[in-house]
């Protein structure tokens, strides 16, 4: 049995470490077992490959000066080439001397926006004029282009215009991104607003849909508990990290606790409690103890933080995918 001053020890340290991880020096004296127990072999099965949205590239592009041949001669062939991914060759036709009109400002946008040049995509899909047959195909890609620029309040008001605008949508497509930019939005009334009109027959947008579905139920659901996990650490070393769905550091936690209790167990029956071998492996499975009560803590918020970035980029992933399809 551990001396009656370690547990009083043990119990200061929980204190201490809620009142001082402000200033980030207890927490970083705590975090270090932590990550040593989750980087480890059998910590690393919990690890994820979060997907990473690509930069977006902020270089305009310099398209030749206003001329006189319109657009609609070379339309045929300048979507032949985007549908064929032959973007170079598009850019090269687009960016030749053309009459201005809608058309152009549409193919444009929609190549600039293939090429991740989002930025200046946005202005020429906001250029097309509401009266002009691309209009809701601008408006719609224009959603996109704004929320994956993170310019979420502004993808909503497009969304919002269409009836403004006088180009009253009540499609599939337009609940699909209505309810996606709720989810980023993180606003659960205006996502049952748009969530409301699925029906999940528009084969274009039922999967979305679906998707849509599943990461509302998470992110408007429950969350899990940080204390809970802690408290759950704090009876069964490494079950917090399980609660919080990192099953691989959980597992990984509840070995290294228990082989150093078990050390200092041996060390305290066969030389004392009060020998310095037994003090000191006593205050390394401390250490580690304690560790993993304060990862179980923070694993909670990071798990969600995780599952947070991989549910946008599935939502902005589902707001333009059917859009080629749907405007060809």
């Amino acid at each position: 049995m551990f001396p009656r001053r370690h547990i009083v020890l043990s119990l200061l340290s929980l204190l201490l470490m809620q009142g001082a991880a402000a200033q980030g020096v207890v927490g970083s004296f705590f975090h270090l077992p932590d990550r040593l127990m989750s980087e480890g072999r059998m910590g690393s099965v919990s690890k994820r490959a979060l997907p990473i949205l690509p930069e977006w590239d902020y270089t305009p592009v310099l398209f030749a000066p206003d001329g006189t041949r319109p657009i609609s001669a070379d339309l045929p062939f300048a979507r032949h080439l985007m549908e064929h991914s032959l973007l170079p060759d598009a850019m090269t036709l687009l960016s030749g001397s053309y009459s201005p009109s809608d058309t152009l400002s549409f193919l444009r946008a929609e190549m600039l926006f293939a090429q991740r040049k989002l930025p200046q995509a946005a202005e020429l899909f906001a250029a097309v004029h509401p009266s002009s047959p691309f209009a809701a195909a601008a408006r719609h890609y224009g959603v996109a282009t704004e929320a994956y620029l993170g310019h979420y309040d502004a993808a909503a008001g497009l969304i919002d215009g269409f009836a403004t605008l006088g180009m009253a949508d009540s499609s599939q497509l337009t609940a699909l991104q209505g309810a996606g930019v709720a989810l980023l939005r993180e606003d659960p009334a205006e996502w049952q607003r748009w969530q409301s009109a699925f029906t999940y027959d528009d084969y274009n947008c039922a999967e979305g849909q679906r998707i849509m579905d599943e990461i509302a139920r998470r992110r408007f659901g429950r969350q899990k508990s940080a204390g809970v996990a802690a408290l759950l650490s704090a009876v069964v070393p490494g079950s917090g990290k399980v609660y919080a769905g990192r099953i691989g550091e959980g597992i990984s936690a509840f070995l290294t606790v228990g082989s150093l209790a078990a050390i200092t167990a041996e060390q305290g029956i066969r030389n004392g409690w009060k020998d310095w071998r037994t003090l000191l492996a006593g205050s390394i499975c401390a250490w580690f103890y304690i560790g993993n009560i304060y990862g179980s803590y923070l694993s909670v918020s990071i798990e969600n933080n995780e599952t947070l970035a991989a549910d946008n980029y599935l939502v902005l992933y589902h707001l333009h995918i059917p859009l080629r399809s749907i405007f060809r």
